[in-house]
């Protein structure tokens, strides 16, 4: 099957009426590149011989100017095949596969951090009842947060007051063989973090995200609301550094303020807009894409 010449940039996102991806839609077509939104599902890979090509329902997809993944973590394992197929076609993307990858699974992703010296959460990972004890009181609890490796919005996070309680929760979780973190809790942080959007070497938009009354989790999908704030200068290389370590062009770095500082807890490979463009009143999609049009244009070093 022979490749189509390159043709527009792409957007891999299972819906097109996702505020995310409509808002990356219509940047695109306000600076003349219109995209082409594609659910990663609908991608088809072929390897023949020493050939490697996409399809589209069938028919040849030509190879993009460029690539932003917008991929959940429903089609994580298809979604990061189909951007390393457009990697080795020699595609630029705002997200590569192993950086996405990396993203997505908690513990692998604050031990690259920890290891290049940035401040995270005291974080345990164990898999027997007998370590659950040890592991509570290594970081500091009880009370700790309990945490699914690949959990996103909010979801499979869970505050344990007490270490009857978290022996309870990692006994259950165990059981279903699923493999939670432990990690102490910051007090100071109280229902409280901050996102930092990041774009290459710049922060474009902060937010602070607050909890709502009775929860201790400050995610705009679980109810949080969100102010625009403006981060110190300790706080934006902190961000900064953290992309970098995962290896994102754009991310949504997530910190809590501790006792000696912020700690970083997440780096988010596909960073919602909506809440931080509300919120800022900025123009993010805006500035993503003016960063995926400089990667197509041999312009920008994901």
């Amino acid at each position: 099957m022979e490749q189509p010449p390159r043709t527009g940039p792409l957007i891999l996102s299972r819906n097109v009426a996702i505020y995310s991806t409509r808002r990356l839609t219509e940047a695109f077509r306000a600076r003349g590149r219109p995209a082409h939104v594609l659910d990663p599902a609908a991608v088809g890979l072929l390897l023949r011989e020493s050939a490697l090509t996409c399809s589209e329902s069938e028919r040849p997809l030509a190879p993009p100017a460029v690539l932003v993944p917008r991929i959940g973590a429903a089609v994580t394992a298809h979604g990061l095949s189909v951007i390393r197929q457009m990697e080795l076609l020699g595609v630029p993307t705002t997200a590569g596969s192993a950086a996405i990858r990396l993203a997505r699974d908690k513990m692998e992703s604050l031990q690259v951090l920890a290891a290049k010296g940035l401040p995270v959460p005291p974080t345990a990972l164990v898999r027997e009842t007998p370590d659950a004890d040890w592991a509570v009181a290594a970081v500091g609890g009880p009370p700790v947060v309990l945490k699914f490796l690949s959990g996103t919005h909010g979801t499979g996070v869970f505050l344990a007051e007490s270490l009857d309680a978290a022996r309870t929760i990692l006994e259950a979780m165990w059981g279903i063989e699923k493999n939670l973190l432990v990690q102490g809790y910051i007090e100071t942080a109280a229902g409280r973090d901050l996102r930092l959007f990041v774009i290459g070497d710049e922060v474009v938009a902060s937010i602070r995200r607050t909890a709502p009354p009775g929860s201790f989790k400050a995610n705009l999908h679980q109810g949080g609301r969100a102010t625009a704030v403006t981060p110190d200068d300790a706080t934006v290389e902190l961000a900064l550094a953290a992309a970098k370590a995962i290896g994102l062009h754009v991310a949504g770095v997530d910190l809590l303020t501790g006792d000696d500082g912020p700690l970083v807890t997440e780096v988010n490979a596909s960073p919602g807009l909506e809440g931080v463009e509300d919120a800022t009143g900025k123009d993010v999609a805006g500035a993503v894409v003016d960063a995926a049009i400089r990667l197509a244009d041999g312009r920008g070093n994901p």
